[in-house]
């Protein structure tokens, strides 16, 4: 064999082996970015954990909001007082909403959701965005969930991976509201997702 056959053959071993160590490169740094992909959303990312989901008003009395904000019992259904928890069940930091759902009631047993007032706060009663204005919101004032045209979205925020985040809603009748012999109520379904 001449010289320079040797070195074709050593020309051809060096691209062979160059190539084969590209190739396993690509394969690993490939596998490296796909075991770093974070799963797509799905709704049982985030758990709403609560003693129960469903609040009911009565038109027992009406507050102020200085009252309204400072409750710590429902009592008998005149207020509505939930604290829950939000759990987020994956390793990878989530969207989330916390929303509500109105159950239908005939409407002249039902009270006007204009006048129900909500306030959301974490454990230490710090509130939440959106509900630290003078002006608390009312059913009417929440934004309706446009995937979701019957629930409105009480707050959206993010939760890290795993994670389990504390909240406390107060929900009253407004102190403009009149009340009347014939009991009225309002009554809705919480909850919580992954957006």
């Amino acid at each position: 064999m001449s010289m320079k056959n040797v070195r074709y053959i050593i020309y051809l071993l060096v691209i062979i082996i160059v190539l084969f160590a590209c190739s396993v490169g690509f394969v690993l740094l490939l596998k490296d970015s796909k075991a770093n992909e974070v799963p797509p959303v799905q709704d049982d990312d985030v758990s709403f954990i609560a003693e129960k989901d469903v609040i009911d008003i009565k038109s027992i009395i009406s507050v102020s909001d200085d009252f309204g904000r400072n409750l710590d019992e429902e009592n008998n259904g005149a207020f509505g007082y939930l604290k829950f928890d939000v759990k987020n069940n994956t390793g990878y930091d989530r969207g989330f909403q916390i929303y509500i759902t109105k159950n239908d009631l005939d409407e002249k047993e039902e009270i006007n959701a204009g006048y129900i007032t909500f306030y959301l706060t974490n454990l230490s009663d710090i509130p939440m965005s959106g509900y630290t204005e003078n002006k608390l919101p009312s059913y009417y004032d929440l934004k309706v969930i446009s995937d979701k045209a019957d629930s409105k979205s009480l707050y959206s925020g993010i939760i890290k991976g795993n994670e389990t985040l504390h909240y406390v809603l107060r929900v009253w009748i407004a102190d403009n509201y009149v009340v009347l012999n014939n009991e009225k109520k309002f009554s809705f379904e919480i909850g919580a997702r992954a957006v």
